[in-house]
């Protein structure tokens, strides 16, 4: 009877070049990956004071904007910006967390915290993905329906 053993497809071996290169991808994604969090930050303290400054340029002549509008449209931009905020957050952390992990395995020789860098830079990479279908949908739509628009005009 044949024994049912599960080897892996192939043997990879992180040379030390190839230890070099991840540690340098590591440290920029560190890098990036931080600057992505202050990004987030000053996102949301613009979705913060989005909604006072729209109100406060109607106040002061904002073009014929109404309060009530200015008010609603201030709203709006601040659930929009908070939404992007937390929309790109999510990428940053889980850039983060590849750079702090495989900066761990590198450091310890750890497989295990290797493998869990890379599930994490698959997630980023998915995350982003994914928005980017999604992007491209909506670009799509406004296309047919600027056409059907342009179409009918």
């Amino acid at each position: 009877m044949e024994q049912n053993t599960q080897a892996p497809l192939f043997e990879l071996q992180v040379d030390h070049q190839s230890s070099s290169y991840l540690a340098d991808t590591a440290r920029w994604a560190k890098f990036i990956a931080i600057v992505g969090f202050v990004l987030c930050g000053l996102i949301l303290l613009v979705a913060i004071f989005a909604g006072s400054m729209l109100a406060s340029f109607s106040r002061f002549g904002g073009g014929g904007v109404d309060g009530v509008a200015a008010a609603g449209l201030g709203g709006f931009v601040t659930v929009v910006y908070i939404l992007i905020g937390l929309l790109y957050f999510f990428p940053c952390l889980y850039l983060f967390n590849f750079a702090t992990k495989m900066q761990v395995a590198l450091r310890n020789n750890d497989q295990e915290q290797l493998g869990q860098s890379f599930r994490n830079l698959k997630a980023c990479y998915r995350f982003i993905g994914v928005l980017l279908i999604i992007y491209l949908g909506f670009i799509a739509l406004a296309l047919i329906f600027g056409v059907i628009g342009a179409a009918f005009h």
